[in-house]
């Protein structure tokens, strides 16, 4: 059974990270802020840190698939630097994910049209 404590914990990070990718969807291509990366950087370690508290209750996929939205498919287009971040911090499998995801989401909005 999952212990409630980490279960918050895990809901609370869910909730930063989205509140993350709300921030940087809404910024122009272009220029990404500095403040805003050292943010993820910060927001990926307590993830980790997460992830060694947690123990066999939660596994890297669970954290990764945070990620796995077509709203941070989009962010990690417009911006290199947050590719190469995620890439560091979680491999190339994660955004190759990310990628997949956001190509699925663009065929969904083509079908509407």
């Amino acid at each position: 059974m999952n212990d409630p404590q980490m279960d918050r914990r895990f809901d609370t990070l869910a909730v930063q990270v989205h509140e993350w990718t709300e921030s940087a969807i809404a910024l122009d291509e272009g220029h990404f802020p500095s403040e805003l990366l050292s943010d993820l950087e910060d927001l990926i370690e307590e993830l980790k840190a997460f992830l060694e508290d947690a123990g066999a209750e939660y596994d890297r996929k669970d954290v990764t698939e945070l990620f796995v939205t077509p709203e941070m498919a989009d962010i990690i287009q417009r911006f290199p630097r947050v590719r190469r971040q995620l890439e560091r911090a979680w491999g190339s499998g994660v955004t190759d994910l990310i990628d997949e995801e956001g190509e699925g989401f663009s065929e969904l909005d083509s079908d509407e049209d």
